[in-house]
This record gives C-alpha cells, sequence and structure tokens, in this order.
C-alpha cells in the first residue's frame, strides 16, 4: 500500500505540469457551478443567489434589456414571477477557454416556460398573429414555448472567486403552442410533489439536510 502511494506520488512530482493541470480543472469546475447557479436563481425566483452570479459592474445583454447584470437580475425575477407559470432552464453543452483570471464559456442552453393564460400577456410574449389564430378556448388558458439557445459569457476570477462580468444570450430556435400539460390524471396523479418557484422549494432543504422522505 505505502508503496503505491509513494509511486503515485513521486509521478506527480515528475509531472512539472500536474498542479496546473489540477487549478484548471478546479477552475472549470468552479466555472460551471456559476453557470448551473443561475438556472436555479431564475427558476425558483431567488434574486440573492442571482446577484452572486454577476460581478456587481456586470453587463447582461438579454436582448429584452442590456445593461448592468444586477439591475437585470431585479427585473427579470420580478417580471418572470408576474408573466410564468412554470420556468425551467437546463445547460446541456458547456465549452470554456480559460486565459489566467479571464474565461469564455459558450453555455448551451433550453428552456421551457409556460405563459400564463391572459390574452394581454399572451400578445405581449408571443405577438398579435400568434395570438389572433387562436381559438377561443386556447386562448383561454396557458402557453408553452420551448427555446434553444446559448449564453455567451466572459467570466473572471476576481480573490479566487468566478464570476461572470459579460454574458450575451443568443436564440437559435423557439416553438410555441398552447399548453396541453396533465397534472390530475393517468401517472402524473401520482407525481404529486411539484417544484416551488421560491426558497421552499425541495432543493434548498436538501441542502440544509432537512429533507423529508
Amino acid at each position: 500500500m505505502s508503496g503505491t502511494l509513494q509511486d503515485s506520488t513521486s509521478n506527480r512530482d515528475r509531472d512539472p505540469g500536474f498542479e496546473a493541470d489540477l487549478r484548471e480543472a478546479v477552475d472549470r469546475w468552479k466555472i460551471n457551478d456559476v453557470l448551473t447557479r443561475y438556472c436555479r436563481a431564475l427558476d425558483r425566483c431567488d434574486l440573492e443567489l442571482m446577484k452572486q452570479v454577476y460581478w456587481p459592474d456586470a453587463i447582461d445583454d438579454h436582448g429584452i434589456s442590456c445593461g448592468n447584470a444586477h439591475e437585470f437580475a431585479e427585473m427579470i425575477i420580478r417580471e418572470i414571477a408576474v408573466w410564468f407559470e412554470v420556468a425551467m432552464h437546463a445547460i446541456t453543452n458547456v465549452h470554456i477557454e480559460l486565459d489566467g483570471d479571464t474565461a469564455y464559456s459558450e453555455a448551451y442552453l433550453i428552456s421551457y416556460c409556460k405563459v400564463k393564460g391572459d390574452r394581454a400577456k399572451i400578445e405581449s410574449v408571443f405577438g398579435s398573429t400568434y395570438l389572433k389564430n387562436l381559438s377561443a378556448a386556447d386562448s383561454a388558458g396557458g402557453h408553452d414555448y420551448l427555446y434553444g439557445g446559448r449564453y455567451i459569457d466572459r467570466l473572471e476570477k476576481r480573490g479566487g472567486v468566478w464570476r461572470i462580468a459579460k454574458r450575451k444570450v443568443l436564440m437559435d430556435w423557439n416553438r410555441n403552442e398552447p399548453s396541453r400539460d396533465i397534472w390530475h390524471e393517468g401517472m402524473y396523479a401520482a407525481l404529486s410533489s411539484h417544484g416551488r418557484r421560491d426558497r421552499q422549494d425541495v432543493c434548498y432543504q436538501a441542502l440544509d439536510r432537512s429533507l423529508n422522505p
């Protein structure tokens, strides 16, 4: 056993790039954590968490707004609670290029949101042509949209902490239709544990090690 450990240690000592590789791996892990924390903050409407993702002087260009990222966070957390019944943002492919204490990332995004069943909201989100083509029954309920895009970020490490310094959001595709969700029939009736859009969501309980069965 001891010989194996000594061999492993000596191999690391002989590799001058080991420490650099280890630092790079940690940096990549921390950057990925920033990207996923943004999704949690948005979907759980957690303003405090979202502000921790951006530096105070960061710029966010989401298309719907472009300016200070903390001001964007205050606006989007407020608005997403008003306009959407459900929101889920998922990061898929993540490509990161490191340059010292600066990093550039491209993160693929798939988002599902359900717009509340209100004609004014439907028109504002989807446009007048979409609203005009709806039947009376369809315009009364919620509406789904799937959105595929990418987060293009410049991140900076300050004092050992990675946060976003500049973000631009790109849209690659979207799909929109009246909601056909099912909550209380078939197999969905048994799936009675639902996500919440606040800090009462189960994921926060799990972090506190107080998750109930």
